[in-house]
């Protein structure tokens, strides 16, 4: 069983070389120059542009890398699973879909199943990863499909910004609930449901904000011992290690893992970004 990954993941290429998955990055475009996601372009280079006041644009995977990757998934007569970035952020799932048929024309053995996981960054990635335990647990494709399907509608994602002036800018929140929310060190703690970006709620303060995530984890999952929760970050490591040891002091959980967020999703997050991902009961 071989896997097909995004940028939507966040996942790494460094991943994506150790586990031989298939990967389809997407395109960044800083002074209408476009630039491979991670073969030429890393997250310092994106958030140096975000600084300097310019907007990163993406361009998601085209049809011809998706057509070459199916192709040789069938000429390798391999059985592929993609999970694909959220549909509801991005064409890439159902172009995945319209190419898939394209290729089965001319390759009828074609066995590729695409799953839209409605899910962005390491909320994606988390469960790449976690399949993909499975697959070296000789899962069957049965018992993959099982596992998918249930995991999807769990996966949780809550991040928050310290700049509400870069939401403003894309268009999420207006100019002056930016100005506002900046002045007054309101901390906006939101989440990703059915696959569309959404606010939860707002706080005066880190602090503040810190322990409601705790509390919102605690009221989602009662044992997270056997559970990973993933952390991203975008030039924010340092709120993102205090939430870490919060995580472990409050939840007990089986690990948490820090990793920076991608080229492609700090692109539409912006410096000072720092996302939680875990599964709900």
């Amino acid at each position: 069983m071989k896997m097909i990954v995004d940028s939507g993941s966040d996942l790494t290429l460094s991943q994506i070389e150790k586990y031989g998955f298939y990967f389809l990055p997407y395109g960044i475009v800083i002074d209408n120059e476009s630039k491979v996601d991670q073969y030429e372009i890393s997250n310092d280079e994106v958030l140096a542009a975000i600084k300097n006041n310019k907007h990163p644009k993406t361009n998601q995977a085209t049809m011809e890398q998706m057509t070459k990757v199916f192709t040789e998934i069938a000429e390798n007569n391999e059985q592929a699973i993609y999970l694909a970035f959220s549909s509801a952020l991005s064409g890439t799932y159902q172009t995945a879909c319209l190419v898939k048929e394209q290729v089965k024309e001319d390759y009828p053995n074609l066995d590729l199943t695409i799953y839209d996981t409605l899910s962005a960054s390491m909320g994606c990635g988390k469960l790449i990863l976690d399949v993909q335990d499975k697959i070296e647990q000789n899962y069957s494709f049965e018992e993959l499909d099982k596992y998918i399907k249930n995991k999807l509608d769990k996966i949780r994602h809550l991040f928050t910004v310290k700049d509400l002036n870069y939401l403003a800018s894309g268009g999420r929140l207006s100019k002056g609930q930016a100005f506002l929310g900046n002045l007054l060190n309101i901390k906006p703690l939101l989440h990703v449901e059915e696959g569309k970006l959404v606010p939860i709620e707002k706080y005066r303060g880190s602090k503040k904000l810190w322990h409601a995530i705790i509390d919102k984890m605690k009221n989602e999952n009662s044992d997270f011992s056997s559970e990973t929760i993933y952390i991203t970050h975008a030039d924010d490591i340092e709120d993102a290690e205090k939430l870490k040891e919060l995580m472990h002091q409050s939840l007990s959980p089986k690990d948490v893992i820090i990793s920076d967020i991608g080229p492609v999703i700090s692109s539409h997050t912006g410096s000072g970004t720092v996302a939680i991902f875990y599964y709900k009961e």
